[in-house]
């Protein structure tokens, strides 16, 4: 339950309560049908989803069908692309255990890093003793024969699935294979995605059951395919008793929004929306989530359901893992930040933290956290909606990320999108690193002391203008790198500056958080990291062009928005590249300490 005495939360309550605000959510009108709608058209149909689904069984049966389908057919590996919600729910789920179904291994594709391809083909090729390359067609028959790729975009304009499937086209064609056995595509009528797959013949499936367009792609789980197909997979494959109907049924009851509807005060997920609500500074608010290590999977989704659908006109929440924040930091703040701890405990100690009590999430079964899950995206959704209702923002479509998508698209054309960048000015250089830098940023000697520099500025401002640092990592790096960046990152945001700090991979990101870094609260200071070189697909043909396009597109945008963000390249290849990085790393680490 939440912190007692507050008495704004109380307010905030009286407010939803007295408003009818869930009424109008259920019933699709007043404001929350303006604050619900894209270009005039209702995106609510996820509300009451799970209740009509359990309504018309036939719709959830024909999934279990495709899936049984697709075991039939002796599918052993499952490639899912998209972006965003389209992808991301599966993400939560293969990391949650269910990734490998018996026989079946799900593999969720949102990256152009050719990379990223290469990791799925030699994990596949290893089970079956296959090395690279593979080039002659036997191999690569053996290597694809079990082996099938679902695209799925819930947007209108994505294009990264198109190019992974047009990549994997042109491998079953050399491996004399019929593509149209081993693709599958979920999409909106009338997209890019839709206008590709009719071109290539490919089997389509409508993203909800019943045929609908009124989910966004952050809300895909649990009432479309995003999230009833890996279950319904999932259950087949393990030869489960349990069907999509007995999980749904149990998610809708521990939803209880019937509750939620008569009595707002008793319910955990209107609550929390209030306590946020209320704690929010101009409609910005900071949220810090602790959870345990069984549904830590759920954070991205969470992260991208909040930043993507409230992140506009300076207004959002921004999401962030509980972080050890240093009160001695010249940034730290109690005001504009609320710590929440997701518990299945109902006698969770009472602290600052408001306490998320779930009980459904003490689960003993697969399928009991299947359906617990289920109950989770439906609880954040709502306290999604009601903190847009509270404070007036349109929690339906992205727009902003629009601007980077036309501008990736626009690079892309280009034989290497990094020669619009070519003479930018100012660029700091320092041996393999070039730092570009907003046009009013001051430079300094090195590439880190002008990074350091801004964030100081930012930091000692008045007021203060940096609650968050956030580092963007364009395309795949070794894990030791990786782990080296992030606690660079870390240290420096939450020890030396008493903020949060964010880690986030790109491109995925641009698809789930970058509408809040480009249109909602903007006092944080961003960094987006990228490598010249990549590898080289080791099957087909697939570049690091749609990567660059879009490293360079979205931090022309975010400068556009007057946003404070930087891009340093490091000029070389992967191998290249950790030295550099760690050294830039250190030296801010050591500029940002005290007395520097």
């Amino acid at each position: 339950m939440s912190v007692e005495g507050d008495s704004n939360t109380i307010s905030s309550l009286e407010r939803i309560a007295r408003e009818q605000a869930i009424d109008q959510l259920r019933r699709r009108n007043g404001l929350m049908k303006t604050l619900g709608s894209e270009n005039g058209e209702p995106k609510l149909d996820w509300v009451e989803g799970v209740a009509r689904l359990l309504q018309e069984e036939h719709l959830l049966e024909e999934v279990e069908t495709d899936a049984r389908a697709i075991h039939r057919r002796g599918v052993r590996h499952l490639i899912w692309t998209g972006m965003g919600g389209s992808v991301i729910t599966v993400h939560v789920l293969c990391a949650m255990g269910f990734a490998a179904a018996g026989d079946l291994t799900l593999y969720p594709l949102d990256s152009t890093d050719p990379a990223a391809l290469n990791h799925i083909l030699e994990t596949i090729a290893r089970q079956k003793n296959l090395t690279p390359p593979f080039h002659d067609a036997a191999t690569l028959h053996t290597l694809l024969e079990d082996v099938m790729m679902v695209g799925v975009s819930m947007g209108m304009t994505s294009e990264e699935p198109i190019t992974h499937l047009t990549w994997f086209v042109e491998l079953l064609q050399q491996a004399q294979l019929t593509p149209s056995e081993h693709i599958q595509v979920m999409t909106l009528p009338g997209s890019f995605l839709d206008q590709f797959a009719q071109q290539q013949e490919a089997p389509r499936r409508p993203l909800q059951p019943d045929g609908g367009t009124g989910t966004g792609g952050r809300m895909s789980a649990p009432t479309t395919r995003v999230f009833l197909l890996p279950v319904a997979l999932y259950l087949t494959y393990t030869h489960s008793s349990s069907s999509l109907r007995s999980i749904l049924a149990d998610a809708w009851r521990h939803h209880k929004l019937d509750l939620a509807q008569e009595s707002p005060d008793k319910h955990p997920f209107v609550q929390l929306a209030a306590t946020l609500s209320d704690a929010s500074q101009n409609g910005a608010c900071r949220l810090l989530l602790e959870v345990t290590e069984e549904w830590k999977p759920l954070l991205i989704w969470i992260e991208q359901l909040m930043e993507e659908s409230l992140g506009k006109g300076g207004k959002g929440i921004v999401v962030f893992d509980e972080q050890p924040l240093n009160p001695q930091g010249p940034c730290f703040a109690t005001e504009g930040i609320v710590h929440v701890r997701m518990t299945a405990d109902e006698k969770a100690e009472t602290s600052p933290t408001f306490q998320l009590c779930l009980p459904y999430l003490a689960t003993r079964t697969p399928e009991q956290r299947l359906s617990a899950l289920a109950s989770c995206f439906l609880g954040w959704q709502l306290t999604m909606s009601l903190y847009g209702y509270l404070q007036q923002i349109t929690f339906a479509g992205q727009p902003a990320v629009e601007n980077y998508k036309a501008r990736a698209r626009q690079l892309r054309s280009l034989s290497d999108p990094l020669e619009e960048i070519q003479n930018w000015k100012p660029t700091l250089r320092y041996e393999q690193l070039r730092l570009l830098t907003p046009a009013f940023i001051e430079p300094q000697e090195t590439p880190a002391a002008t990074f350091v520099h801004a964030l100081r500025q930012r930091a000692y401002a008045s007021p203060q203008e940096l609650d968050y640092l956030d580092v963007t990592i364009n395309g795949f790096l070794p894990e030791n790198t990786w782990l080296s960046i992030s606690a660079a990152a870390h240290k420096a945001g939450n020890m030396l500056l008493g903020i949060p700090a964010k880690v986030r991979q790109a491109p995925a990101a641009y698809h789930s958080t970058e509408q809040s870094e480009m249109d909602g609260p903007d006092t944080f200071v961003s960094l987006r990291i990228l490598i010249r070189d990549h590898e080289s697909v080791i099957a087909g043909a697939y570049t690091d062009a749609f990567l660059r396009a879009q490293a360079i597109g979205t931090w022309q945008a975010m400068l556009e928005q007057k946003r404070l963000c930087f891009l340093l390249i490091i000029d070389g290849s992967l191998q290249d590249a950790s030295a550099p990085l760690e050294h830039f790393f250190e030296q801010t680490i050591q500029l940002l300490q005290p007395g520097e």
